[in-house]
């Protein structure tokens, strides 16, 4: 889902790595005299992240199983109802409700930095817009099970969301302080990844000594901050209208002053059939809907190839955690600047959660018509594996050590800062 851009510099270590870290032991061994467990050792120790990747499979078999369950099934006339009714639920209360509070946190961020100057910006701007990053963040995570949808046809999720950055073309822009409004449709420069790489260091917001003078970062101390601060303003403006564009694209009564942002910037926010995509799901089977019968609408929402709850678990496990733990390829990590990883990986599955239960609280809500009470109601044992899998990826995903970069640094004794950005080999 991500656009994975290819660079000049090649990364030459893939292939060439295998796993020579230390494999499946456990926390038993790693217990000090007290008995207390060794954080320290957890970084060297593969199974924590074998244990994560497992986990996604079992989540993307189990959805596997559930699609199946509903295709097989003769539905009566009361179990299409109650499906249709689960699918309206997930637009009222999952997917809208994801997408304004994501709009809000990003406006949030915009807010605290403003148009500031290097002579008016303080440390608590700073650290108010790491804040809100870390809240749009969330949102933006637990958004990923239901790509499917706006964010895919308009292009969104890469405009904001690709990684990894391109150091390499950032610092051009920031060092010859010249960018382009074209330079910033480029999307391995915009978005959460730029605005990370600016805001946070080594999972801290930055210092604004630096943005008052030049950057730390290895490779970057010739680049002044007055230059990142201006680049970060003009990606904040980007993000909110983006996110806007989400929101608008799938309420049936959106926001009047987000409305009229999107068309002020003449971005699209309905489908090929003149509808929001909030109605394009909930009429499923309707000649208007973009969906030609429920059951396509529910393989949509649980186990399509893209944009579904099936496709994040896999791009979880077999591409956030398996790029990097499993090839090495650590340029891959995904928030290594913000130290949000882990957080990342596990809202990616918090998404899946908040669609199966019918609401953006996960296990703890209460929906009354949802995929968990549909198959509490017809098939008991096929959702019980389901939310079994999902509340293990959570926790299996949260055992893996933290910073997750420095984790996969660790096994494979590369640092970040030191592998050039490539290609994804097939």
């Amino acid at each position: 889902m991500k656009k994975i851009f290819k660079f000049a510099m090649m990364f030459a270590v893939t292939g060439a790595l295998s796993f020579g870290f230390t494999s499946c032991s456990n926390d038993d061994d790693n217990n000090d005299n007290n008995g207390k467990v060794d954080q320290t050792s957890k970084f060297s120790d593969a199974s924590y992240g074998t244990e994560a990747m497992k986990a996604c499979d079992d989540i993307i078999a189990q959805l596997g199983v559930a699609m199946k369950a509903i295709e097989k099934s003769a539905l009566t006339n009361e179990q299409k109802d109650e499906l249709n009714k689960a699918l309206a639920n997930n637009v009222d209360n999952v997917i809208v409700p994801t997408y304004t509070n994501l709009a809000n946190a990003a406006e949030k961020l915009q807010k605290a930095l403003g148009d500031l100057s290097v002579d008016q910006i303080q440390q608590q701007n700073i650290n108010d817009a790491c804040e809100a990053f870390k809240e749009a963040r969330a949102w933006w995570e637990k958004s990923e099970a239901f790509l499917g949808g706006a964010a895919q046809d308009f292009s969104i999720d890469p405009a904001i969301d690709s990684w990894p950055l391109n150091r390499d073309l950032l610092h051009s822009y920031f060092a010859t302080g010249s960018y382009s409004e074209e330079a910033l449709e480029d999307c391995s420069i915009l978005g959460f990844h730029a605005l990370e790489f600016v805001l946070f260091r080594n999972g801290e917001p930055r210092k604004v000594e630096e943005f008052k003078g030049l950057d730390t970062y290895k490779g970057f101390t010739d680049v002044k901050g007055a230059e990142e601060l201006k680049y970060a303003n003009d990606v904040a403006e980007k993000l909110v209208l983006y996110c806007y564009n989400l929101e608008v694209a799938w309420s049936e009564d959106p926001n009047a002053q987000r409305l009229a942002a999107v068309k002020n910037a003449e971005l699209a926010y309905q489908t090929n059939k003149g509808q929001s995509y909030g109605w394009n799901m909930k009429n499923a089977g309707n000649t208007r809907s973009t969906f030609s019968e429920l059951e396509e609408a529910i393989d949509q929402v649980l186990n399509s190839d893209e944009g579904s709850a099936a496709a994040i678990a896999n791009e979880v496990g077999g591409g956030k955690i398996g790029h990097p733990f499993k090839s090495g390829l650590i340029f891959y990590v995904e928030s290594p600047y913000s130290y949000n990883s882990i957080t990342d990986f596990q809202n990616n599955i918090r998404s899946i959660e908040n669609v199966w239960y019918g609401n953006v609280n996960g296990a703890s809500g209460n929906a009354n018509y949802s995929l968990h009470s549909w198959f509490a109601k017809n098939d008991a044992k096929t959702g019980e594996a389901v939310e079994n899998a999902i509340r293990n990826g959570i926790e299996k995903i949260g055992a893996m050590p933290a910073p997750f970069v420095k984790y996969v640094s660790t096994l494979w004794k590369v640092s970040f800062e030191d592998t050039p950005v490539s290609e994804i080999p097939e």
